[in-house]
């Protein structure tokens, strides 16, 4: 069974990253999201330090318990901080979750919405006895 998981890339502030120490020649900033052989970039946002992308990712998913999402930030070439891992299981279907990397200087946002799969949204039931007593 394939499944849906859109991730969306908000925004990064990393305004406090001293690039110089990281070697890092072009301050353009990029994000690589993958699971397995699926890979997409958000687009280099040309010498800002606080990007906002607000870019939607489709990613196919064949096996929630096992597949992660991974996310790596970039300055131009070098790669800052560690490659994020996020895992699929566990989340609400049809329901948007904020997730975080902190990188050095900053953080990236995004948020993993599980289209297809997922657990369901449990319905709560009105509790009216209190209305026995009018």
């Amino acid at each position: 069974t394939e499944y849906t998981l859109e991730v969306t890339v908000t925004a990064a502030n990393v305004k406090k990253i001293d690039p110089e120490a990281y070697g890092v020649t072009r301050r353009d900033p990029w994000c690589k999201l993958w699971i397995g052989d699926q890979e997409f970039k958000t687009t280099e946002d040309k010498n800002k330090l606080d990007p906002i992308w607000e870019e939607t990712f489709t990613f196919k998913v064949t096996d929630i318990v096992n597949q992660k999402l991974n996310l790596s930030f970039y300055l131009g070439e070098v790669q800052i901080g560690t490659t994020g891992e996020y895992i699929l299981d566990g989340l609400k279907k049809g329901t948007g979750v904020y997730k975080g990397l902190a990188v050095p200087g900053g953080k990236i946002d995004l948020s993993l919405k599980a289209i297809d799969f997922g657990k369901e949204e449990e319905a709560t039931e009105e509790n009216d006895d209190w209305m026995e007593f009018l």
